[in-house]
């Protein structure tokens, strides 16, 4: 079996992914007021979202899809 050795002089490089703690939508930066939102219809659906942010996109959730979050209390 051929191995392939990585060539001598070289070193192997790791890129770092930095992830930047914004709101998808309106770009705020608050770090400790965001949530991750699962949505079928939305554009952002799996995204971080603000809290505004966040309600207006869950507004806009059918109620099947409403109901399948735990916080939700159906009005009827």
């Amino acid at each position: 079996m051929y191995v392939r050795q990585k060539p001598s002089g070289t070193k192997l490089m790791f890129k770092k992914k930095i992830l930047a703690y914004k709101c998808a939508r309106c770009f705020k930066e608050d770090a400790l007021k965001l949530a991750w939102f699962v949505g079928s219809n939305s554009i952002y659906s799996d995204s971080l979202l603000c809290n505004p942010c966040f309600k207006d996109q869950f507004n806009k959730l059918t109620i099947t899809e409403k109901k399948e979050w735990s916080f939700y209390e159906s009005k009827d």
